[in-house]
C-alpha cells in the first residue's frame, strides 16, 4: 500500500478507471491496480489520476501564478491565525481512534495539512485539480501523499478517512462523506459576510456580501451529515507590505475582475484588509 495510518487501518488511492486499490510502495515510480491500470509517481512525489491527464473542458484549477502568490501571503503569516484555527479545529475534535487520517479535498500547496499534521500523529492525504498547487505541495511536504484528482470524484475507497477538509474549494458533501468513517468529521471553510470587503469595494460599485447562512445545507442534507459546530474566525491583513498587496489580490478570483487601473488602486492603498471566514464542521453518521 502507498501509506499505513499508525492505527493500523491501510489507505490507498485507487484506481480512477475501475476504483481497485492501487499497489505500490511510496517509493515506486508506478503505482498500479491488479487490472492492470498503471500510473506514474512524478519526480516530486505525486500522482496525476485525472484520467487523460485533465479534466473535461480544460479546467485545471488554479495557476502557477495563483498557487505561488497564495505560498508567498501564506509565508508571510497573514493567514497564520485561519490556518491555525483550522488545525486547532481538527487537533481538538474527537474521533475514535488515537492516530488518524485526514484528506485535504482542494489542498493547493499544502499549508494546511502541513500544520494540521505538524500538530498530531496523523496520515495526511492531499488531492487537488491544480497541477501546479499538487507539485508545490509534495516538493515541500514529504510526508504526506498528494494527487492531482477531482473533488467530485474523490480516489479513495468507502470509509478511509477519520477527517476531510475543504478550505474555499469545491466541495461535494456526498463524495465526502462517502471517504469519512462513520462517525468521522468535516471541517469546511468559507468566506465570512465581510471577507476582504476593502478590495471588493474597490473592483465592484456594488459589491455582495457573502451569504451568513449555510449554503451548503441541501448538499449537508443529501449527505446525511449533521453540524457540530459553527466557529467565526476574523482578523486584519497588515498589507504595509506593497509586493503583499498584490500578492493577495493574485490568489484570489478578484484578480481577474480586476481592470490594470483597479489593481494599482489596490497595490497603492489597501493597506489593512479585513479577513472574514466561517469554519464548520459537520459529521457523517455512525
Amino acid at each position: 500500500m502507498l501509506s499505513k495510518a499508525t492505527s493500523g487501518s491501510e489507505i490507498s488511492f485507487r484506481c480512477p478507471h475501475c476504483l481497485l486499490p492501487l499497489q505500490g510502495d511510496i517509493d515506486d515510480q508506478t503505482i498500479g491496480c491488479t487490472n492492470g491500470h498503471r500510473f506514474d509517481r512524478s519526480r516530486d512525489g505525486y500522482v496525476n489520476l485525472i484520467v487523460g491527464g485533465r479534466l473535461a473542458g480544460g479546467l485545471a484549477g488554479d495557476d502557477d501564478n495563483m498557487v505561488r502568490a497564495r505560498r508567498t501571503v501564506f509565508d508571510a503569516g497573514l493567514y497564520r491565525p485561519i490556518i491555525d484555527a483550522v488545525a486547532a479545529t481538527v487537533t481538538n475534535s474527537t474521533t475514535s481512534t488515537a492516530s488518524r487520517s485526514v484528506l485535504d479535498v482542494g489542498c493547493g500547496e499544502g499549508s494546511y495539512l502541513d500544520q494540521i499534521t505538524s500538530r498530531e500523529d496523523v496520515s495526511g492525504w492531499g488531492i487537488d485539480i491544480s497541477k501546479v498547487a499538487v507539485r508545490l505541495a509534495a516538493r515541500r511536504h514529504r510526508q504526506h501523499q498528494y494527487a492531482v484528482a477531482s473533488c467530485f470524484h474523490l480516489p479513495f475507497a468507502d470509509a478511509s478517512f477519520d477527517v476531510v477538509v475543504n478550505v474555499f474549494s469545491p466541495r461535494d458533501f456526498v463524495e465526502m462523506g462517502r471517504v469519512l468513517k462513520p462517525g468521522g468529521l468535516a471541517v469546511v471553510v468559507t468566506p465570512g459576510t465581510h471577507h476582504l470587503a476593502q478590495i471588493k469595494a474597490m473592483i465592484y460599485d456594488r459589491p455582495r456580501q457573502h451569504p451568513s447562512i449555510d449554503a451548503d445545507q441541501s448538499d449537508v442534507a443529501n449527505a446525511d451529515m449533521t453540524v457540530l459546530a459553527t466557529h467565526r474566525v476574523q482578523f486584519g491583513l497588515d498589507l504595509g507590505d506593497t509586493s503583499l498587496r498584490r500578492h493577495l489580490l493574485e490568489m484570489t478570483p478578484f484578480w481577474w475582475s480586476a481592470s490594470a487601473a483597479q489593481q494599482l488602486l489596490i497595490a497603492q492603498s489597501a493597506t489593512m484588509v479585513d479577513a472574514d471566514m466561517v469554519i464548520r464542521t459537520y459529521q457523517s453518521p455512525r
